[in-house]
């Protein structure tokens, strides 16, 4: 199947609910945040990563922040501080 904006459009949604349902709509990294909660991809989709609930990150906008700038890594499904 070809990845459209219209395939990813609800693969991408429905892979994010159901993230967020599995952890309790609860950030799974640093803080365990409730609220703004957001869905991240592990292996980015761009890169080929799909879009399953296997492959979202559930974090806040805080920690998904975080990730976008470096300062904690996701490496598959190993998720830490960035060393400095």
């Amino acid at each position: 199947m070809t990845k459209t904006s219209s395939t990813r459009s609800y693969a991408h949604s429905r892979a994010i609910a159901l993230a967020k349902i599995r952890e309790g709509y609860n950030c799974e990294l640093r803080c365990g945040a409730s609220l703004d909660i957001h869905g991240h991809h592990i292996l980015d989709y761009s890169l080929g990563g799909e879009a399953t609930p296997e492959n979202i990150l559930v974090v806040c906008k805080k920690c998904h922040d975080l990730v976008h700038a470096g300062e904690i890594v996701v490496d598959t499904f190993d998720y830490r501080p960035a060393k400095l």
